[in-house]
């Protein structure tokens, strides 16, 4: 019986091949027009990061990815985003400027297959190896702009269990290159949006603080007469009623007496008394100011420090008004149970236009609290902007005053239900 099954002919066999390879290339090519689209008009960093993450995934299915980016306030690649791991563990995953893998990248400005290059991974130091297979990685890339490593992807395997391609190699190297060249932008941008956001706020308080000067001397003086007169009378009153009535005036004058106070502090703060001071040292005393009301919220407060750098030349009182107002500000965003981290990181980076390196403390306030809505985050710092029944609004005003008097900043992130982030910035010396 004659075999049924027709041979194909060699030179439609390579009509087939090339065929299904050009098919390939034009959705490859289609891919990447539309990636290149998207990522011009993107300008925020956290959207950036998860359109870039799931591009590499449509177009290469791996199992793992991980974006790590440069933070200039740690010096470190630190995770930024990823697939396969869950975001409590993104911390324990970084790398510095002192690692063997970013010399490597830096110097070699290519990609590593490790499982083609085993013998690469040898020259890893152990805890970079140790933490490269924890990750189950096989493809690292560098993300450079300007000749400066400024981030890093990494690649699982392929969900199929093959191996890469050279044309896929290839599409993701022009893709990396024209993410990295879009978080750099995007970077650009948001120094800049802070920059202008922080001469907005500065401005706005030196008017607002101009006001409140003013509106207190004005308000004090009479306030001391209605103080004075309600004493001269309560001394005639006999009726317990009205007694009470008149001590409970008092106390109402005296509260607007600190309001007052408060003013005249946010809008003319005193004058710092600096000395060297044992920042570790202060930050436990504030610390455990706050622990009875913390133990009655069980609330837990967890001290992180990751530096053995302690001096600081500051004035110890002002900013020990600083923490206690910012970590009592954690507690009452906690409803019932909770957790408070304060970490104590160094940091030395170089400004422009100076040789010597700026020596600063980054000191994190983190809170499971409920957070702050966008629309309110943009007037946290405002004099007299309150979300609590019985504050005045001028505690963050005046903290941020503070820490500006001491040549350093203070910025908040928050999420609704998520909790709140208090970055404080100081430098060891103004």
């Amino acid at each position: 019986m004659p075999n049924s099954k027709c041979p194909i002919p060699k030179n439609m066999k390579l009509n087939l091949v090339f065929n299904k390879k050009q098919k390939q290339h034009e959705s490859y090519k289609l891919a990447l027009s539309e990636f290149n689209k998207t990522i011009s008009l993107i300008i925020d960093p956290g959207l950036l990061k998860s359109n870039i993450i799931f591009k590499i995934q449509e177009i290469i299915h791996v199992n793992r990815i991980f974006l790590f980016l440069y933070n200039e306030d740690f010096h470190r690649y630190a995770l930024s985003e990823a697939i396969g791991v869950s975001k409590n563990q993104y911390a324990k995953y970084y790398f510095t400027s002192r690692d063997k893998l970013i010399y490597w990248l830096s110097v070699n400005e290519k990609h590593i297959l490790l499982n083609q290059n085993e013998g690469i991974r040898s020259f890893f130091s152990v805890h970079e190896q140790s933490m490269l297979s924890e990750m189950d990685v096989t493809f690292i890339s560098p993300l450079k702009v300007m000749n400066r490593l400024t981030g890093l992807v990494f690649l699982g395997h392929k969900t199929n269990g093959k191996d890469y391609k050279d044309d896929e190699i290839e599409l993701l190297k022009i893709l990396l290159d024209q993410a990295a060249i879009a978080f750099e932008n995007a970077s650009l941008y948001q120094k800049q949006k802070d920059r202008l956001k922080k001469m907005y706020r500065t401005d706005r308080l030196a008017i607002m603080g101009q006001l409140a000067a003013g509106a207190a001397h004005e308000i004090r003086n009479p306030l001391t007469s209605i103080r004075s007169t309600i004493q001269y009378v309560q001394k005639d009153i006999k009726d317990p009623v009205k007694a009470k009535m008149t001590s409970e005036l008092l106390s109402e004058v005296d509260r607007i007496n600190e309001i007052i106070q408060g003013l005249l502090s946010f809008s003319n703060p005193d004058k710092l008394n600096q000395e060297y001071i044992d920042l570790q040292q202060l930050i436990n005393q504030s610390v455990l100011l706050i622990t009875n009301t913390a133990k009655k919220k069980n609330c837990e407060v967890v001290l992180e420090y990751n530096t053995d750098k302690k001096e600081l030349f500051a004035d110890p009182s002002q900013l020990k008004q600083v923490f206690i107002n910012i970590f009592m500000n954690a507690l009452q965003a906690i409803t019932d149970e909770g957790k408070i981290t304060i970490i104590i990181d160094w940091n030395e980076r170089i400004e422009k236009g100076f040789d010597k390196p700026k020596l600063e403390y980054i000191i994190s306030i983190i809170d499971s609290g409920v957070g702050i809505s966008p629309e309110n985050l943009e007037k946290i710092f405002d004099p007299f902007f309150t979300t609590k029944e019985d504050g005045t609004g001028l505690g963050l005003s005046i903290s941020y005053g503070i820490v500006v008097q001491h040549g350093g900043d203070i910025a908040i992130e928050s999420e609704v239900g998520k909790g709140t982030k208090v970055v404080i910035k100081l430098p060891v010396r103004n």
